[in-house]
């Protein structure tokens, strides 16, 4: 069968097979009154699927965008290691740091009216593990 883009589609029906291939883009409806078992092999999707920005999530907890590129980027903006102090527009209350140099970890939070700050949580002492909270 060809439409009037020139697009080729060839199905083939058996009892329990439905095989379809295209160049283009094709729908197949298949509900639970005519099929119980579906098979995908070799699927490859359309370019504009392989981007992490077309995948939708649903928003959960403090993760507030509905696509994954920018819920991995909420995610990562709430964790921070390394030598340096994390800093910009997106630290926000209660994101953690892990002050590599020192061993610390800090929590953001704020230290007086709208002032915040990296506050020590927990931190190494000696060659130990062991963790002293100090006066959080």
């Amino acid at each position: 069968m060809t439409d009037s883009l020139g697009t080729k589609v060839a199905i083939t029906e058996e009892i329990t097979n439905i095989t379809v291939t295209n160049t283009n883009s094709i729908g197949v409806t298949l509900d639970d009154n005519t099929t119980t078992l579906v098979t995908v092999n070799n699927l490859a999707l359309p370019a504009q699927f392989q981007d992490a920005a077309n995948i939708a999530v649903t928003p959960y907890n403090t993760i507030e965008s509905s696509n994954l590129q920018t819920a991995l980027e909420e995610l990562a903006d709430q964790s921070f290691r390394g030598a340096d102090t994390p800093s910009g527009d997106y630290i926000e209350q209660g994101d953690l740091w892990y002050e590599s140099d020192t061993e610390t970890l800090k929590i953001y939070r704020e230290v007086s009216s709208n002032v915040y700050a990296w506050i020590p949580i927990a931190m190494s002492t000696g060659d130990s593990d062991t963790l002293d909270g100090g006066s959080y």
